[in-house]
């Protein structure tokens, strides 16, 4: 897998743009990527905010090399405060091995024949517990971090999700579910941020 990170100028107006659309910065990330991916191929990206930093971090995780100088808008002047970084990186788990993680989420529950946001606390972990169960590892419940980053848009096609980070240790319960989660994502809302289990790449 290749994992990219982006530092994306706050100061430039075009980023600016994208960044309070995800619809947008996500057509712009694709554009490093050919059209006809393998199929399954999915880009993974998540925006990570630093305070009192002209920049936001935006890191992309795909199984393609992406070619950051084909994505034109990247390549505006100023739009990213450095060349993009990128780094051919592959998690080897066991079974049993504890890795701290973060992950941002579009956390939801089905009621009434549609999704709705979750936010309680015990709500979210059992979401996450979950999820674990399905992408082979488990967490503590007591020991996760979860913090509400309120609603992103998607303006083009008028759509918002509720957006939650998590952060934590967890526990690799099947090796093969595990890696397919990293790979894929976890959750729903992919296209737009969510999904991506960042832990340390053993290589």
């Amino acid at each position: 897998m290749f994992l990219s990170q982006l530092l994306i100028n706050l100061r430039h107006r075009q980023a600016r743009r994208d960044l309070s659309d995800r619809y947008e910065l996500h057509r712009t990330l694709l554009c490093a990527f050919p059209e006809d991916m393998p199929a399954g191929e999915r880009v993974l990206y998540r925006v990570e905010q630093t305070r009192r930093q002209p920049y936001v971090t935006v890191l992309v995780q795909s199984q393609t090399l992406p070619d950051w100088d084909q994505a034109e808008r990247l390549g505006a002047p100023r739009y990213l405060c450095k060349p993009p970084e990128v780094r051919d990186v592959e998690p080897r788990v066991s079974k049993g091995l504890r890795l701290p993680f973060r992950l941002q989420a579009n956390p939801t529950v089905k009621r009434g024949g549609k999704r709705h946001a979750i936010y309680a606390d015990d709500e979210l972990a059992r979401w996450l517990q979950r999820k674990g169960e399905a992408h082979g590892f488990a967490i503590d419940p007591l020991n996760i971090r979860s913090a509400n980053l309120g609603k992103q848009h998607g303006k083009k096609r008028a759509q918002t999700w509720h957006l939650v980070q998590f952060d934590g240790a967890l526990e690799v319960t099947e090796p093969v579910s595990f890696a397919a989660g990293l790979r894929n994502g976890i959750g729903s809302a992919k296209a737009f941020g969510c999904g991506l289990l960042s832990v340390p790449y053993l290589a």
